[in-house]
């Protein structure tokens, strides 16, 4: 007969306990963080080659005939290039009724190209808010030399010649598609869009046409005078040296834009916040309403900036952490239809889409936050989708010419 064993048998293990769950909809943290690492290791962004730099010269050599053809563009340029398309945030434009591009089917690698119609510097320009949404505002060629004057006046509206954002956007698209000829070029709101094919590789080109201003706009000075994350990190003449007016969606209004402050901001931000942000944009991208983009969402992630650690926004293991929570704080943005501009708190970005349009993206945020995994393996599939049309496309090795 077997021996009785000595004292009590040993106690199980504890179990380790589940604190990597999202209480909102079950979803393991761990696992949401590898989708959004595989997503962006399928989405590298922009690469370097020799074909990117042959399709940059190809771009500025166009932008050279164009500028000969009619002699509207300055003589002496200075472009402002931006990593990825608007679609991925790059700038505040409005494309009208969105025509997305899709990488892989249309594009390899996209960037944002900002081209100066007109430089302001040492000309004594006030800027006209009253009549304008905040946010925007128009601008008179009158304190411009005569000659200024008489080379846009085919693009000014009123007796205080105002420059028509609408019409120099026309006139830029007309322009380039002529200059580029053996180019796919299209007009999406008030954005160029021309794909440059250079070997096997396609390069999108978002051109858009801007007014660029020294110094900083009144209106903006509060925002300087307050307390931010990159206080210690970026020089102020890195932040507040410059700014543009984009081309709003019609008329003689333009839009504020401090795209070269963003630039530097973008380069301090932590990268699993950013790689957060790519991961919202593209569950989201498709579902953005007009007049509400990726650009809007980036606002939300310099929020986040400001008010949580770069200690914990750092860490490679927050980044689904970070994800979901842009996510909800795009929805109480939403629920009270206001989010405002990160450099003019004033502006409330949420006034253009309409009612209906604001409902419907919550739908849809909503059944994200439900299953996040589920919306991240799409995106992962889309992002292998368009991995196998770009083989495709090299294998065939032709390049497409718009209809």
């Amino acid at each position: 007969m077997a021996s009785p064993p000595d004292g009590p048998p040993p106690k199980p293990a504890p179990a380790k306990p589940l604190t990597d769950l999202d209480f909102h909809s079950g979803a393991r943290i761990e696992e949401l963080n590898q989708l959004i690492q595989e997503y962006h290791a399928r989405n590298p962004g922009v690469r370097e080659g020799p074909e990117l730099h042959q399709a940059k010269d190809r771009v500025f050599s166009l932008l050279g005939v164009v500028q000969n053809s009619d002699g509207k563009l300055p003589a002496v340029n200075r472009y402002l290039l931006l990593s990825g398309g608007v679609q991925q945030g790059t700038v505040n434009v409005d494309l009208g009724i969105p025509h997305h591009l899709s990488p892989g089917g249309d594009y390899d690698v996209d960037f944002t190209l900002l081209v100066p119609v007109l430089h302001a510097a040492g000309v004594p320009v006030t800027l006209d808010m009253k009549e304008s949404p905040p946010g925007h505002a128009q601008i008179s060629l009158r304190p411009f030399e005569p000659t200024t004057l008489h080379r846009w006046s085919d693009c000014c509206l009123g007796d205080e010649a105002y420059l028509s954002a609408e019409l120099v956007s026309a006139w830029f698209t007309r322009s380039f598609a002529a200059a580029a000829k053996d180019t796919r070029v299209e007009r999406r709101g008030c954005v160029t869009s021309a794909v440059v094919s250079v070997g096997h590789c396609r390069v999108l080109y978002d051109l858009v046409p801007v007014v660029a201003l020294k110094g900083w706009p009144e209106v903006a000075q509060p925002w300087l005078t307050q307390a931010h994350f990159w206080d210690g990190k970026l020089r102020d003449e890195d932040v507040a040296g410059g700014f543009y007016l984009l081309p709003a969606a019609s008329g003689a209004r333009w839009r504020l834009a401090f795209s070269t402050s963003e630039l530097h901001l973008r380069r301090i931000v932590p990268q699993p916040l950013l790689q957060a942000f790519q991961a919202a944009t593209a569950v989201l991208g498709r579902h953005l309403p007009e007049g509400f983009g990726p650009y809007h969402i980036f606002a939300l992630v310099l929020r986040a900036c400001e008010r949580l650690p770069a200690s914990y926004l750092g860490r490679e293991e927050n980044t689904a952490h970070a994800w979901l929570g842009l996510l909800d704080d795009l929805a109480a943005c939403l629920v009270h239809r206001r989010l405002p501009h990160y450099f003019l708190p004033q502006w409330n970005v949420l006034e253009g889409p309409s009612r209906r349009d604001i409902e419907r993206l919550a739908q849809e945020l909503a059944g994200v936050r439900a299953d996040p995994s589920k919306y991240l393996r799409q995106a992962v599939e889309r992002a292998k989708e368009a991995g196998r049309l770009a083989k495709a496309f090299r294998k065939q090795g032709f390049s497409p010419v718009a209809p």
